[in-house]
């Protein structure tokens, strides 16, 4: 049965409008005689945004009233001598330089745009600092069907979380809540945001209280995200899960050939996280539900939780998500030039180097976590910054039992400019630092080391590729 007022009853079918502030706009005119009814909490009015004042997906199309927030025009294009094939992105903005540096001296008068975390950081080291570039909205438009696929979820009563927040309903092909109304609305988009089937050679490095670098993973991972597959059925077979990955250990060379798979449930109210993991010495398989939650990942010397992956990951079960609203913060943003730097030249004895970190003012979205009464977390707390334009979490925090900060973590993602046979691009941003405040330590993981690394947007991975089965068979010894 439908809930809610119709907002339209007209004939047509999803068209594309005239670029609105040069972006392409969509508007809808779906063919319902009986009405198009929004999804409950979004307004018809708010609908009417979409595509006017703010993209399909949901972010606001204008700039700041400052002029320090450009308006949204389309997204990255390919730099001159970019090619499909590069192992390594281009930076499109090479030619960019700091319009300031926020430092210890001067971080007061920024403060009202630092998260905690990044304050903390600055309090913490004399040397440590932000350069901040010109905001460059790099987020790829969507192509246009995934653009009508983000209104009609928006449009649609039947597009929405179960009662507490945990599973998805109903929501296909596009952001789930361009016009999120609480936390849990606000995370799924985060945690479905548009990227492409990719395949890379990462690195993962830990560095010590003492400032010695250690290499604690050298893999492969290929990746999917069949919420984006228009050919799938939604939530079934391959679409119960909105994205999964498959990752081959290379070094240390007593890990060579391990490999773990990951489901990612949409349905995680009634489904669980699937984790599967191949051991060389004893030549088996096995399902590994214990790798959730915040126990802590081996392959990263335990200096990241599993529900730290990519800042934020898995069932969001354990605490009451809270939609802050949308501010503007310095944030991680663009990170083409770290794509470029060695591990020589971006790791430092107590931080990664400033100088191989891009900084910009965004518009976020800032969600908060409070753990649960009788739940079971290390943190009681934790901060997410959510990218207004491509949904990535860019920066997230976390607090302990006493309300002090232990763990603050950065994303070194980018935007895609090169698009899929599909017409799809998405913003890529598995890789991340993780500050431990307690320890002194911290974490480069997912890292592209140029001389050996690579990151490859690729043709869509048989089903195969991402089933248990698959593992003995694909040894990289």
């Amino acid at each position: 049965m439908k809930t809610g007022k119709p907002i339209v009853e007209t004939e047509g079918a999803v068209r594309l409008l005239s670029k609105a502030g040069g972006v392409l706009a969509v508007g809808f005119t779906l063919l319902f005689h009986q009405g198009v009814y929004a999804t409950p909490g979004v307004t018809p009015e708010e609908l009417k945004q979409l595509g006017t004042t703010l993209t399909p997906w949901g972010s606001e199309i204008a700039g700041n009233k400052d002029g320090t927030i450009p308006a949204y025009t389309g997204g990255v294009k390919p730099p001159a001598g970019a090619s499909a094939s590069d192992k390594h992105p281009l930076d499109p903005f090479a030619n960019d330089k700091p319009v300031v540096t926020i430092t210890p001296a001067n971080m007061a008068q920024y403060a009202d745009k630092l998260t905690p975390g990044t304050q903390a950081l600055l309090k913490r080291w004399p040397d440590y600092k932000l350069n901040i570039y010109p905001t460059r909205r790099g987020f790829p438009q969507m192509a246009p069907d995934r653009a009508e696929g983000s209104i009609k979820n928006a449009a649609n009563p039947e597009c929405k979380t179960t009662d507490d927040g945990v599973g998805l309903r109903g929501c296909w092909f596009g952001t789930p809540f361009p016009i999120p109304k609480n936390g849990y609305q606000a995370m799924w988009n985060a945690l479905t945001h548009e990227q492409t089937e990719y395949e890379l050679r990462m690195q993962s490095w830990i560095v010590d209280s003492s400032g010695h670098p250690t290499m604690t993973n050298d893999s492969i991972q290929q990746a999917d995200f069949p919420f984006w597959d228009s050919t799938a059925a939604p939530y079934s077979g391959v679409a119960e899960n909105y994205y999964r990955f498959l990752n081959k250990t290379i070094a240390p060379s007593r890990d060579a050939g391990q490999k773990s798979i990951v489901w990612y449930p949409a349905e995680f109210d009634h489904k669980d996280q699937r984790i599967w993991s191949y051991t060389t010495g004893q030549r088996r398989t096995r399902l590994a539900p214990e790798l959730t939650y915040d126990t802590p990942s081996a392959s990263l010397s335990g200096a990241l939780n599993y529900d730290e992956l990519g800042l934020f990951a898995g069932r969001m079960d354990r605490f009451d998500f809270k939609l802050v609203g949308r501010k503007e913060m310095y944030v991680p943003a663009n990170q083409y030039r770290m794509l470029a730097a060695s591990p020589e030249q971006v790791l430092g004895k107590q931080f990664i180097n400033p100088d191989v970190s891009r900084w910009e003012l965004r518009r976020v979205w800032v969600v908060e976590a409070t753990r649960k009464e009788g739940k079971r977390h290390i943190a009681a707390k934790r901060r997410f910054f959510i990218d207004e334009d491509s949904w990535s979490i860019l920066t997230a925090e976390s607090e302990d039992d006493a309300g002090k900060l232990f763990r603050v973590q950065q994303s070194n993602g980018w935007p895609q400019y090169n698009r899929n046979e599909f017409g799809a691009a998405g913003n890529m941003d598995y890789s991340t630092v993780a500050y431990d405040l307690s320890k002194g330590q911290y974490l480069l993981s997912s890292f592209i080391d140029p001389a050996s690394g690579w990151v490859k947007q690729v043709k869509r991975f048989p089903d195969f590729t991402f089933r248990s089965e698959s593992m003995a068979g694909t040894g990289v010894r």
